[in-house]
């Protein structure tokens, strides 16, 4: 950051749509900010984001007026510009953290703002918030995510949005299953992949009528592969009702089978990672296929009040 200065606008360009997710450096679980001691906390909780454009362009900024050579007066409209974009830096550095800098930023908005205040007065306060701003930001770890890893970061619930709808408990899995992909957790995006889908297939043991639904994978995958294998005549109204519904919900759990094929196990009807290595590829695939699942349970199961009237 010492030679932002000599950056131009193609740096500038590179970093204006790249998001950044940032932490303390040494930072404990109990130090988190806003989050109390002695809870559970997921990864993705103890992150901030930013995006590095603006972090970016008030280096370059507040560089550029610690080479004003001159001791000319800052005109009113001048002053008002420069107060306004100065202020303009305070919701970032704030989201930052960074105390230090931030009363920097104020120190020199009141001098813009003063009477005669001339353009080489701000040079010493510039001075001082850039150094400043280079020793805090010292003290955090910084992690660059690509365009499609920000979108899953900034807005977990894309795509989502009708199975969360139909299925509102597995909002929590949903966001943090996005989000832990965005920062390269895969094997716990997996697994909250794993657990979005135990919500579906409770759902799904319940319109078949499985005696025990809660039993999991096994006994309802079993209760579904039976009602496709019949041939038309030996299956009962409620099966050629709903064929199409249930052939296509097939369709969709041979989906997640080949995508998790060796990595997840069957053990006593749930549904276990057995491995913590996932490729991102493999981590993604099962996260499509989970809400590939899920979107066609949302569409194809009736909602709570008609299942519950329909099974009655």
């Amino acid at each position: 950051m010492n030679g932002i200065h000599s950056y131009g606008s193609n740096a500038l360009d590179e970093v204006e749509r790249t998001l950044c997710v940032f932490t303390e450096s040494g930072a404990t679980m109990s130090g988190a900010g806003d989050l109390a001691p002695g809870n559970v906390w997921s990864f993705a909780e103890i992150m901030r984001s930013i995006f590095a454009s603006g972090l970016f362009s008030i280096v370059a900024g507040i560089v550029a007026f610690e080479h004003l050579p001159n001791d000319f007066e800052i005109g009113e409209e001048a002053k008002d510009d420069l107060a306004e974009k100065f202020k303009s830096y305070e919701s970032d550095l704030k989201d930052l953290g960074l105390v230090a800098t931030n009363a920097s930023l104020q120190r020199l908005v009141q001098k813009v703002q003063e009477p005669g205040s001339k353009w080489s007065d701000l040079v010493g306060v510039c001075v001082e918030f850039r150094g400043r701003l280079l020793d805090e930001t010292n003290e955090k770890l910084f992690f660059s995510l690509t365009p499609l890893e920000g979108e899953y970061f900034e807005k977990p619930r894309l795509g989502w949005e009708r199975a969360i709808e139909r299925f509102p408990t597995i909002v929590d899995d949903v966001e943090e299953a996005r989000k832990c992909f965005a920062l390269s957790r895969y094997p716990a995006s997996v697994f909250h992949s794993v657990q979005i889908v135990e919500t579906g297939l409770i759902e799904l043991g319940k319109f078949l009528k499985v005696s025990d639904p809660l039993s999991g994978w096994t006994a309802v995958s079993n209760a579904l592969t039976k009602v496709i294998d019949k041939k038309y005549q030996e299956r009962t109204a409620f099966e050629k009702k709903n064929f199409q519904f249930l052939e296509q919900t097939q369709g969709t759990v041979a989906g997640l089978k080949n995508a998790w094929r060796n990595k997840i196990s069957h053990v006593n009807g749930k549904l276990v990672v057995m491995t913590k290595e996932f490729s991102p590829e493999v981590a993604e695939e099962i996260l499509m296929a989970t809400r590939a699942f899920m979107r066609r349970l949302a569409e194809g199961l009736p909602e709570p009040k008609k299942l519950k009237a329909a099974l009655s």
